[in-house]
């Protein structure tokens, strides 16, 4: 255990050496951000609807704003790492050290990225007051506990769903097409866009049948209330079966690759 807190702390550090490109990396939030509230400023105004997507002009703002800094708060990058170790032999060091792969690559994810995690909550409690104070909007102090848990459960699905991703390397030569249009059309579905009830009710229910959903939707919905007490408990649970899920199905996939990455001679 010593050496998996050992390595979380480097990855830390390392965040901390490169807090220049969290700034910018937050800053390059802003233009979606701009555009999506001109974007719903013109759907409003033309329409003259005082909701649309059961969602009013202040609660849809809101939502956006949220969302796209959790979309921030999620990003990744060691899925190229992986592939890398995969293709160029780096699996070798871990097959002769008594040290587990999954447990060294999940401390140096913690560690990166917890601090610029807890910081881009940070930007988000910054947006969140700006909402209660100029957009009307009602925050229980309930619901940002509940959000909590349920961005902490994002933070950790995020890394299986990536982790999982990036597996596929042992059977393919290049992945990085695969790494970005997963990227994308997963914050598209995780409702980093747009809200899911865009999409309607019919096509929102076989979204609820995938993960993406608990990666941005599900906890700016903890956040803001849009859903109850039941829904936000139901959801958690989701939430932990589908990191589960992909446990299990990482040790079932690593286990055939890494017979693979052996029979080659690594």
């Amino acid at each position: 255990m010593n050496k998996y807190m050992w390595l979380l702390g480097m990855g830390l550090q390392k965040a901390l050496a490169y807090r220049v490109n969290y700034a910018v990396t937050i800053l390059a939030a802003v233009f979606p951000i701009i555009l999506q509230w001109a974007l719903w400023r013109s759907i409003y105004g033309y329409t003259q609807a005082d909701t649309l997507y059961g969602m009013s002009y202040a609660e849809m703002l809101s939502y956006v704003v949220l969302a796209a800094l959790m979309a921030q708060a999620l990003r990744t990058g060691f899925e190229y790492d992986m592939a890398e170790d995969i293709k160029s032999g780096g699996l070798n060091r871990f097959i002769v050290q008594p040290l587990s792969y999954f447990g060294y690559r999940l401390s140096v994810f913690v560690g990166t990225n917890l601090g610029y995690f807890v910081a881009t909550l940070g930007v988000m409690a910054i947006a969140l007051w700006v909402a209660i104070r100029y957009w009307s909007l009602s925050i229980d102090i309930v619901d940002i506990a509940l959000f909590l848990l349920s961005a902490v459960g994002a933070f950790f699905l995020q890394f299986m769903l990536f982790y999982l991703l990036s597996l596929t390397a042992f059977w393919l030569h290049e992945v990085w097409a695969l790494f970005e249009s997963t990227r994308v059309i997963g914050l598209v579905l995780s409702g980093g866009v747009v809200p899911l009830s865009v999409f309607g009710e019919s096509l929102q229910y076989w979204l609820s049948l995938l993960p993406f959903q608990y990666l941005i939707y599900f906890p700016i919905q903890t956040l803001t209330g849009a859903i109850s007490f039941e829904q936000v408990i139901s959801g958690l649970l989701i939430q932990l079966v589908w990191i589960v899920v992909m446990m299990l199905l990482i040790a079932a996939i690593w286990r055939r690759g890494s017979r693979s990455y052996l029979a080659l001679g690594g």
